[in-house]
């Protein structure tokens, strides 16, 4: 499985469990990105991923 799906997957994880809740902004990408200890455009990906969803 892709690493952005990965975390796209905890990120809906997150939701299920109630730690998110749906509409809950996200931080922008690059902090996102920092956070996460991912690449840049892995986050974009991840972003894309849970918009998509």
């Amino acid at each position: 499985m892709s690493d952005f799906r990965r975390v796209a997957d905890a990120v809906a994880a997150d939701i299920a469990a109630g730690r998110r809740r749906p509409g809950d902004r996200l931080p922008p990408q690059r902090r996102f990105a920092r956070e996460q200890g991912i690449a840049a455009s892995t986050a974009a990906r991840v972003y894309r991923e849970l918009a998509l969803r």
